[in-house]
């Protein structure tokens, strides 16, 4: 018996030390993708488009041609790469039917670029294909950004970072500018028809909060014209009267989200300035993501921080008293988009985005949030979320799985 118990006990402390082993892996291979975002890949773009999916190439949200995110050889997802470079250790290589990543001349292994789910072609009643009104995610869910721009470009009060007023200048890429609520909810039901409507994120460039309001539960009355509940989050801007988030709640938004982009109160102002003075102010936001979770519950309200706007600690400090406060504050690495006024400016280091990365998942863990809170927030859940995930040890072997949203059906 003595034998047996030792037996076993060897046994678990391999099998763990494999697991501890196969987790430094993956943590490598994160650390790997916020490298590829700072250096950039070199490849030949017309090779590569071979395997690439041609939606994916025209998103509006990856107006940049080129790898904008692709998935590592250890099932990591890599997000907001920075796309080519000459002058970079990293580089993809075709050989035969697969795409290979080197650095420096060291084959690390084969990668894979996202595809379009076959959805995103079929059309709706209005004639408009299902990709002008909604994104499906490798999550399993969908995403609709209601408008094409956002109103705040009337005042002169873009946040700094942001190019949704850019992006609705491709007009192909934007066909419809202000999606109807009986559309979006039909989208909706072709993709919970599809297996695809498990998680269902409602976004849009800024607009008064009445008519925000009113369109939100215009789309949730619409939905659930054929449906009784549906998973989802509603992203909106920090309303005047806080009462207002209980209609959220009853017309069946599980999750809400206030982004507020930046912690630091200063910085807010000058990054942010129709947030700060459409929404009544920093501690304003903060005040209504605190009573959000009175309605919504711990971990259902959402934030985010764009990664690189402020200084480390700052950052930190949000997401640790917000965290406190049962609000899941999700966070991107800043990317100087083209026709913003940070246009070449520079992100951090990944040195800078693997900190934030590192210490904040520490800190969901820390608060008891769930791998599904990660992924139920604004659309930078995934880059946390992954690593959340590697840090619990939900993986396999020493591959990270892609996560999907639980059914619905």
């Amino acid at each position: 018996m003595a034998i047996l118990e030792k037996e076993l006990t060897t046994a678990t402390l391999v099998a763990k030390n494999d697991k501890e082993a196969a987790k430094q892996v993956l943590l490598d291979e994160a650390k790997l993708g916020l490298l590829l975002t700072e250096k950039g890949i070199n490849y030949d773009i017309e090779e590569i488009r071979k395997f690439q999916d041609k939606f994916e190439q025209s998103s509006s949200y990856h107006r940049q041609k080129g790898v904008t995110n692709l998935t590592l050889p250890n099932g990591f997802t890599a997000r907001y790469l920075s796309g080519y470079s000459r002058y970079t250790p990293y580089s993809l290589v075709v050989e035969g039917d697969v795409v290979v990543l080197y650095d420096d001349g060291r084959r690390l292994g084969v990668v894979t670029f996202p595809t379009t789910h076959p959805l995103t072609e079929q059309l709706l009643s209005s004639g408009e294909k299902f990709r002008h009104i909604a994104n499906v995610s490798a999550e399993g869910g969908i995403s609709v950004a209601y408008s094409s721009e956002c109103s705040l470009k009337d005042r002169g009060e873009d946040c700094l970072f942001c190019s949704i007023n850019e992006r609705a200048k491709d007009g192909v890429l934007n066909k419809v500018l202000i999606k109807s609520p009986k559309l979006v909810a039909e989208a909706y039901h072709l993709a919970r028809q599809a297996g695809v409507g498990n998680f269902f994120r409602l976004t849009g460039g800024f607009v008064p909060e009445r008519r925000e309001l009113e369109y939100y539960l215009d789309v949730a009355d619409a939905i659930r014209e054929r449906y009784s509940s549906f998973y989802g989050v509603g992203i909106i801007g920090a309303p005047v009267d806080y009462s207002v988030l209980y209609k959220y709640k009853e017309a069946g938004f599980k999750n809400i989200s206030h982004n507020m982009e930046v912690w630091d109160k200063n910085i807010f102002a000058a990054i942010c300035p129709g947030k700060e003075k459409r929404n009544s102010g920093w501690q304003h936001w903060v005040d209504s993501l605190e009573y959000a979770v009175d309605i919504f519950g711990k971990g259902n309200v959402h934030s985010n921080i764009v990664g690189g706007l402020a200084p480390l600690d700052s950052t930190l400090e949000g997401i640790e008293y917000l965290a406190s406060k049962g609000i899941v504050c999700h966070f991107s690495v800043f990317h100087p988009e083209k026709g913003t006024p940070l246009e070449g400016y520079r992100s951090p280091e990944a040195s800078w985005h693997w900190a934030l990365l590192d210490k904040a998942t520490d800190i969901f863990i820390r608060y008891g949030f769930t791998t599904l809170q990660m992924y139920s927030g604004p659309a930078s859940g995934p880059h946390s979320g992954q690593v959340f995930q590697i840090k619990k040890g939900e993986f396999e072997g020493s591959r990270l799985a892609q996560y999907k949203y639980p059914s619905l059906d």
